[in-house]
């Protein structure tokens, strides 16, 4: 062989040395290294994009709506951070309805139609939740997540295979506050005032029916419906008041609840009456700091002062650094809302939407800030724990103000049979 040629072979075998021991230190992408976190994973499949409508520029639901997407994001930035969904990164896409439900179902066919989006979250608003249903019923294209809407149409009545909630409706609320009154044998009468739209009338039905179940001792005496956003209060308290309830039970919220608050106390309802008050973590405790009575009965979502896991203060963390707020009811519902599409995706293996139904279908669960939620498979619904408590005011609450004696009531307890969805679809 002549010297040329050999030095030549030489320096291509050098070569190919350098280049094999530098192969042996390099893994495929999105495969990770020895050792190493599933956080070092990359996604290699693509991205999956979501979508998520809400009332964003709302003046009234505006605080509730940026608190659910802060929530859903959170689960959608856990799942990239450790490595993606099934190869897959998640990313998310907003759409803002404003106040109107007719822009809500133009948002979604836009997000379904010009994006290709099969998988989209409304966020607080009930009616624009049941119209989404009613779309993914009659197109079959894309998937409806509930993420706060408490009608019981969303799954029940105007439900389908098309559709998927996160949070509770007024049926579980109603049970969840007549489970409550079970043992509380000073109770032998009732009032209910409650917003004059759907929610409110369901809220009504539900909790009547319930109640009727569990305690059918307990007289309701009065109904209540204000207008929402009903500035003055008084002629609704003041018929409660003439009907001498030993309990008043209130589905008002935001201003509305301070309101009837405010005039309670002027006309001195209470402190006197016993009061049971839905969702006082719908926006921050502070707000109703000064006109709720302490001792008052409350439902929460999410009373994290109350909750000692190292997951709520997980989650606690990393919403404070978010947002640089304190999580609310939509915050946690939000998260719901995410993590289960999340957790559909890794099941199915990817995002077609008729193996992450078919997922759906066949039940998924989730670790959540609060213990396990479980999503079943008849009608798609996220179940976990709902929370009842005793207005308390001290240093130990964010602002001042919280529930304490907190009771954790499951809501597969007082949720509707399968068999009663079933019944309610006409099915």
């Amino acid at each position: 062989m002549n010297r040329p040629l050999f030095r030549w072979l030489l320096a291509a075998l050098a070569g190919m040395l350098v280049l094999g021991l530098a192969a042996c230190g390099q893994e495929e992408e999105g495969t990770p290294q020895p050792g190493a976190s599933p956080a070092a994973a990359s996604p290699t499949r693509g991205t999956i994009t979501l979508g998520l409508i809400d009332m964003f520029s709302s003046a009234t639901q505006q605080y509730i709506a940026n608190s659910i997407r802060a929530g859903f994001e959170i689960a959608i930035e856990e799942a990239n951070a450790a490595g993606g969904v099934a190869g897959y990164r998640i990313e998310v896409v907003t759409a803002d309805m404003g106040e109107s439900t007719d822009r809500a179902v133009a948002e979604a066919q836009r997000l379904v139609n010009e994006r290709g989006i099969r998988l989209i979250t409304i966020g607080i608003n009930s009616g624009a939740a049941v119209a989404l249903a009613e779309l993914a019923k009659n197109r079959q294209d894309f998937l409806v997540n509930g993420a706060f809407a408490t009608t019981r149409r969303l799954t029940g009545e105007s439900g389908s295979r098309w559709a998927a909630r996160a949070n509770i409706s007024t049926v579980e609320i109603g049970g969840t506050m007549a489970q409550f009154l079970r043992d509380k044998s000073q109770i032998r009468t009732v009032a209910i005032v409650a917003p004059d739209y759907e929610y409110g009338r369901h809220f009504a039905e539900d909790f009547k029916a319930q109640l009727g179940r569990i305690r059918p001792d307990v007289r309701v005496v009065r109904e209540e419906f204000p207008p929402l956003g009903a500035r003055d209060m008084t002629p609704h308290v003041a018929a409660v008041q003439a009907a001498r309830p030993d309990l008043v039970v209130t589905a008002v919220f935001g201003g509305d609840l301070i309101n009837f608050l405010r005039a309670a106390r002027d006309l001195g309802l209470t402190p006197g009456t016993q009061l049971f008050i839905h969702g006082v973590d719908l926006v921050k405790m502070e707000t109703l700091r000064d006109v709720l009575p302490d001792g008052s009965w409350g439902t929460a979502w999410y009373p994290f002062w109350a909750v000692s896991s190292q997951a709520s203060q997980d989650f606690l963390n990393k919403y404070r650094a978010k947002t640089n707020d304190i999580p609310v009811a939509g915050s946690l519902t939000g998260y719901y809302a995410g993590k289960m599409l999340v957790e559909a995706i890794r099941k199915a293996g990817s995002g077609d939407l008729a193996a992450v139904i078919s997922a759906l279908d066949s039940g998924v669960e989730f670790d959540g800030p609060v213990g396990r939620v479980s999503v079943r498979g008849c009608d798609h619904m996220a179940l976990g724990p709902f929370y009842v408590g005793e207005v308390r005011r001290g240093s130990e609450y964010p602002g001042g103000i919280g529930l304490a004696n907190v009771v954790p009531i499951q809501v597969s307890q007082v949720a509707r049979s399968c068999e009663e969805i079933a019944r309610v679809r006409g099915g």
